[in-house]
């Protein structure tokens, strides 16, 4: 009897930790095989997927020569929404009699129930559970769960990756940057000679007004926001355009922008943000007033933002690569309670301004009237 696991997903585009997780889960679980299937059209997921045979291909450039991987298009060539309960139950029957593993992020486990037959999943293979989500899931519940609704348990197998995701690898590709140490060098040759997750106008305009350091933080400030945009019910495109363009104007002189007028009161350190609104709206001709308003007031903050404005606040004080006294623990509180985590950054930023007694604009003195004040 074989030892066989199933790792499905979009791989838009494969990375480095899905090759190193294939090859810690086929220790892990002593497997005979590793069963690789790429998405047709995820059920769960609305995201803007590279074309199938791009996708395939790279998944076999990033696993060529390892003996213990099989690159499958089974959901690929099958087509429609690509159900896991009908892609367990394919390799069940091509594998009869020998034991099958179902791979999902630990994350994952609290919307297994909601899946499309899952079990006929369970009938059909063991569930592991992979990666660490402590600070999302009670797997003790969740294991209670499963023994009294399908009289089954699940294997839990604890991860410990690189934060790389495949959303961080696209917007650094759309922005230009290094991907080296995301994707093998084989893929990333893929992506570039075919021309994948080019940017729209606006990844173009900020590629040549913003040094490279900038781009990063720039690229940080998109891929955090986007973690939250599923649970604040917001549009991926709108977030993503404010994201990418919140600091267009950091490097312009305001004096140079025709038409662009200045309020006397407003501080140095806020005027790029101003610009940027103005620039977005006038010069690149972005139509969404949101979106303007969330790159206007992305520094200052002001009374009354909108659910998006609150965002991309919350993510330019919070990205991967700030470093402050603080920002972990804001992080943290990020992941459990995003209006929390606002009202925790609004009082940072504050604090910030009136220990260096610098200028509080006025919008941001409002800001902490309206959200900190009248709780």
């Amino acid at each position: 009897m074989k030892r066989i696991a199933i790792f499905g997903g979009t791989f838009n585009p494969v990375h480095v930790e899905h090759e190193k997780m294939v090859n810690f889960i086929v220790k892990a679980l002593d497997l005979d095989k590793i069963i690789v299937v790429p998405t047709n059209i995820p059920p769960h997921k609305k995201t803007e997927l590279a074309k199938n045979e791009d996708r395939l291909s790279m998944l076999k450039l990033c696993f060529k020569g390892n003996e213990k991987v099989e690159v499958s298009d089974f959901e690929l060539t099958n087509g429609g929404t690509s159900y896991s309960y009908i892609t367990v139950e394919h390799f069940a029957s091509v594998y009869q009699g020998d034991e099958l593993f179902f791979l999902v992020g630990g994350d994952m486990l609290k919307d297994f129930k909601t899946w499309k037959n899952p079990e006929r999943i369970l009938s059909r293979a063991t569930l592991v559970a992979i990666g660490r989500e402590d600070y999302k899931v009670d797997f003790k519940k969740e294991e209670e769960y499963f023994k009294k609704t399908f009289n089954k348990s699940f294997i839990r197998l604890t991860y410990d990756g690189e934060d790389v995701s495949s959303t961080r690898i696209r917007i650094y590709f759309a922005l230009g940057l290094d991907v080296s140490k995301m994707v093998k060098k084989e893929v990333a040759d893929y992506i570039k000679e075919n021309k994948l997750f080019q940017g729209k106008k606006e990844f173009e305009f900020i590629k040549k007004t913003l040094p490279e350091k900038r781009l990063i933080h720039t690229a940080e400030v998109t891929v955090t926001a986007l973690k939250k945009v599923r649970e604040l019910g917001l549009d991926k495109d709108r977030v993503i355009t404010s994201c990418i363009l919140h600091d267009c104007a950091k490097y312009i002189d305001y004096k140079s922008i025709k038409g662009f007028k200045l309020d006397a009161d407003v501080p140095k350190p806020v005027i790029h943000s101003f610009l940027g609104g103005y620039i977005a709206k006038h010069h690149l001709k972005i139509e969404d007033e949101e979106v303007i308003d969330a790159i206007t007031y992305h520094t200052s903050g002001k009374a009354n933002m909108t659910t998006l404005g609150k965002l991309l606040f919350v993510a330019d004080m919070i990205e991967p690569t700030r470093d402050y006294e603080g920002v972990k623990t804001l992080r943290e509180i990020y992941e459990e309670d995003f209006e929390r985590c606002f009202l925790e950054c609004l009082k940072e930023e504050t604090i910030h301004l009136v220990n260096k007694k610098e200028p509080i604009f006025i919008e941001t003195l409002n800001a902490y009237d309206y959200y900190i004040n009248k709780k």
